[in-house]
């Protein structure tokens, strides 16, 4: 995982993680709002490693999630992946 943007005050890290650009919202506890009721309640995964801002966001993303999946274009096993990244983060301090 490389790190974009660190946590910010409202939990958002973006971060390039298995080759694809993720920008997600990680809560120090899970919820019943995240994946898999785990810690991450919002994210996108990008197509790519880079987001390019001048184009569409979801035109530039294979999976959506905002409090439930919106949808999801990822090949098998790779949002396990991800999450598992994502889910190994220290709490913010």
């Amino acid at each position: 995982m490389r790190i974009l943007s660190a946590h910010d005050e409202n939990g958002w890290i973006t971060a390039v993680i298995c080759g694809r650009w993720v920008q997600a919202k990680v809560y120090d506890l899970p919820s019943d709002y995240g994946i898999n009721e785990g810690r991450v309640s919002k994210c996108a995964i990008g197509k790519t490693a880079k987001r390019n801002p001048g184009e569409n966001f979801f035109d530039q993303i294979d999976f959506n999630y905002d409090r439930g999946l919106d949808f999801d274009n990822l090949p098998d096993g790779l949002l396990s992946k991800i999450l598992k990244e994502l889910e190994n983060l220290p709490a913010r301090k």
